[in-house]
């Protein structure tokens, strides 16, 4: 073979070697990459399951279960696990503190290593407050437990964390009381660090009153060894339907401010109320409170330390307990309340369904109010205990009016003087409303020249009187008459004479309110 025949062949080989170096390493290295893409996902399952798994143990001192996480590196990162539960200390005694249906995570691979997530989002997100330690301690104490978090402890960076339809459950101290459960229909944190405060919002709906409550504030620091003395403050705006709780009703708009941990939270703000009314009542009135109060928001128990309100031009103070009982659905509440100058008017048409107010006037008050839970109307379940005075009242009633002047008149001793007119009365008893009925222990019915002093019951629903007394007159009943009865009388006046003379009669008021009915008893006073 000639010399000139083999150089170009070995040329072209060279040049075939020279194009397939690059390809072939390209080859390699592709080889390579798929090879990594295939290894590369589970080891990052793997070491951020583990990551995850120690980091959620730490920090909430909890025995961690995940069910699965899967990690996508193509063709951008994802993650996504499911069926993560936490259990507090790992007791079985209480439900899992957080339950997760399912979660994803947005980030970059390196953020992760980092404990840094650009965004969270939460499925089925079940999460439990377990009652604190030392349950014999009382359910409002005098002073906000400290709260502080541990600085070594693990931690997770958060941008945005978001929730919908989701549960939160409050343990109660007590044993015996059922937890308190919460939807949240939607919760959003930003920044979140269980280590620092973090801010969220929150929509949440409230059972009873049946309404929807928006809250927006700060959690945090996480308290791991005692999730319930974990700080929270914010404000918060709360709309509901006053008619969900049997024998009351009204449009109820409250917003006010909060602070302190799960079990000790001071809050203060207002509540307007518009068309408040009770069942037993025919008329709607205003109704403007505001407040400050501590709860627990381990069980929903309240202490109101001030409640400031006004049913429409009347002013009412208040002071007491809203305590959750076993057994019974609702919760008990306690009042001692006080009325200050308030309109004898809206009371009566709030509480009887009357067509107007027989009477008229300015009213103190104060009582002691007693409602048990249950499920019966507030009017069957009420115990409102006191005392009160009413000043300078008319009836609206003119025929019921002419009677009280005719009534002054005789007691003056002075039956025909047409200027005694629209004479004020001036009331004053001690009462007690009590399964739907009034007792009125002591009523003292003034006006000037006669008193009359009753003792009874008034039937609420029905608006029905039945009272009896005596009246007494500051004239001798022979001047209370005219004429022949006059004259007549004073044979009798011996008789009738009270212990500081004038005259003294028993006396019955029967009826209803709109129509009642006056009688004296002259022979039963002639025969005692």
């Amino acid at each position: 073979m000639s010399e000139s025949n083999v150089a170009p062949r070995s040329r072209l080989s060279r040049r075939r070697w020279v194009f397939r170096g690059p390809i072939a390493f390209a080859i390699i290295l592709g080889a390579a990459g798929i090879g990594l893409y295939v290894y590369a996902e589970p080891i990052v399952e793997y070491r951020l399951r583990r990551a995850t798994i120690q980091l959620l143990q730490q920090r909430f001192d909890s025995e961690v279960e995940l069910s699965g996480l899967d990690v996508a590196l193509r063709p951008s990162l994802s993650v996504r696990g499911s069926e993560l539960t936490l259990r507090h200390e790992g007791r079985r005694d209480i439900p899992p503190i957080i339950t997760i249906r399912a979660f994803t995570i947005d980030s970059t691979l390196r953020e992760l290593w980092n404990r840094r997530i650009d965004r969270l989002h939460l499925e089925g997100l079940e999460f439990m407050i377990p009652p604190r330690r030392g349950a014999d301690m009382p359910s409002l104490t005098l002073e906000s437990p400290a709260a502080t978090a541990k600085g070594s402890m693990p931690d997770i960076y958060v941008r945005e964390l978001v929730t919908e339809d989701s549960l939160l459950t409050i343990m109660s101290k007590q044993p015996e009381q059922g937890p308190r459960v919460f939807q949240l229909r939607r919760l959003r944190f930003e920044n979140l660090e269980f280590s620092k405060k973090t801010p969220f919002e929150a929509a949440l709906t409230n059972p009873t009153p049946a309404g929807e409550i928006a809250v927006v504030g700060s959690f945090g620091p996480w308290q791991g060894e005692e999730p319930s003395l974990t700080p929270i403050e914010g404000s918060f705006l709360f709309d509901a339907d006053l008619g969900t709780i049997p024998g009351i009703g009204g449009a109820l708009h409250a917003e006010g401010t909060f602070a302190g941990p799960l079990e000790y939270i001071r809050t203060s703000g207002r509540t307007r109320t518009e068309g408040f009314h009770l069942s037993t009542g025919g008329a709607r009135f205003p109704l403007v409170v505001d407040y400050d109060a501590i709860v627990d928001g381990t069980n929903g128990d309240t202490r109101l330390e001030r409640v400031d309100g006004r049913l429409g031009e009347s002013h009412i103070t208040a002071k007491g307990a809203i305590v959750r009982m076993t057994g019974a659905p609702g919760r008990h509440i306690t009042l001692d309340t006080a009325t200050t100058d308030g309109r004898l008017e809206d009371f009566i048409t709030l509480t009887t369904r009357v067509h107007r107010a027989p009477m008229i006037g300015r009213v103190d008050a104060t009582a002691r109010l007693d409602i048990p839970a249950g499920e019966a109307e507030v009017l069957d379940r009420m115990d409102l205990d006191g005392t009160f005075e009413v000043r300078r009242a008319l009836f609206t009633s003119q025929v019921i009016q002419d009677r009280i002047d005719e009534l002054s008149r005789r007691g003056r001793g002075r039956p025909t003087d047409k200027s005694v007119d629209n004479v004020v009365s001036n009331l004053r008893g001690s009462f007690r409303l009590k399964d739907g009925r009034m007792t009125l222990r002591s009523l003292s019915f003034r006006v000037e020249g006669a008193e009359v002093r009753l003792a009874g019951h008034y039937g609420v629903r029905r608006g029905s009187l039945d009272f009896k007394g005596t009246l007494r007159l500051q004239a001798r009943a022979s001047r209370t008459q005219t004429g022949w009865r006059s004259i007549l009388l004073r044979l009798f006046d011996p008789l009738l004479d009270g212990d500081r003379a004038g005259t003294v009669l028993p006396i019955m008021i029967t009826g209803t309110l709109d129509n009642p009915k006056f009688s004296a008893d002259i022979r039963g006073a002639l025969l005692h």
